[in-house]
């Protein structure tokens, strides 16, 4: 069985081993004020992630303002003449204390169904969790978890994961004479100084493979390299996990 068969270069550096659905709810972030269109005629809702200290409004607007928990509810009340029902389109601010900031809201009550307004940042909070699980880890706990991660597609909060577009000379690599080198998913994982891609090797022969072939700095600054399997056939094809250094480091 041959090994890999590298394609002559003038010059090569080698790199060393070293150590979700609510996205159509609107938001709204901290210390800013955000207008939003909610219903003039059902119960909106206003969701903290954390505990609600305050609620202010103007008690002089139509409007039935309560909170409970982690919900702020808003009812836009609705004048009743004889037959004729008005509703409300005159905007009202909601000022709410969640979690130990404030967030302005501007509502436009309009003639929509009922909609509900999350409070905060998610990829923050994505953030944070990470840098709280994850930023104590020595490197090679957090290279053995985001090798693991990116294997099973078991991709953690905070993190994403992206097809590589056909043709990226990113991340299709000529490394090897007997092999193609295929750039298939890259996952980023903020907080943690590393990120993960993903390749396919399409053996033109049968090959016997190792984690230092792919020692190459054309593949960015390794951390670490997983191969499997490590023999190929000829037409047959291996997965190979590449975690390097990522040139962002993300903090919450």
């Amino acid at each position: 069985m041959a090994h890999l068969k590298r394609i002559p270069l003038v010059c090569l550096a080698l790199a060393l081993l070293t150590e979700q659905s609510w996205a159509d709810d609107p938001m709204a972030l901290p210390e800013r004020s955000t207008a939003i269109f909610v219903s003039n005629r059902d119960v909106n809702r206003v969701y903290c992630p954390a505990a609600i200290d305050d609620v202010v409004w103007s008690a002089e607007k139509p409007a039935k303002v309560t909170h409970n928990g982690q919900n702020v509810n808003v009812k836009f009340l609705v004048a009743r003449r004889g037959d004729v029902e008005s509703y409300v389109t005159t905007p009202l601010d909601v000022h709410i204390v969640c979690g130990g900031e404030v967030y302005t809201l501007i509502l436009h009550p309009k003639p929509i169904d009922s909609v509900t307004v999350r409070l905060g940042d998610p990829k923050r909070r994505a953030l944070k969790s990470v840098a709280a699980d994850w930023g104590t880890s020595p490197m090679e706990e957090r290279v053995q978890r985001l090798t693991l991660a990116t294997y099973h597609n078991e991709i953690p909060d905070g993190f994403s994961r992206s097809r590589i577009e056909q043709g990226d000379p990113r991340r299709n690599v000529p490394l090897f004479e007997n092999a193609q080198l295929i750039g298939q998913y890259q996952v980023s994982a903020p907080g943690t100084g590393l990120k993960a891609v993903e390749y396919v090797l399409h053996a033109y022969e049968a090959v016997q493979l190792d984690e230092r072939d792919f020692l190459s700095a054309k593949l960015g600054e390794l951390v670490a390299v997983t191969v499997e399997p490590l023999n190929v056939p000829a037409d047959g094809f291996a997965r190979v996990i590449v975690i390097e250094r990522s040139a962002s480091h993300d903090s919450p």
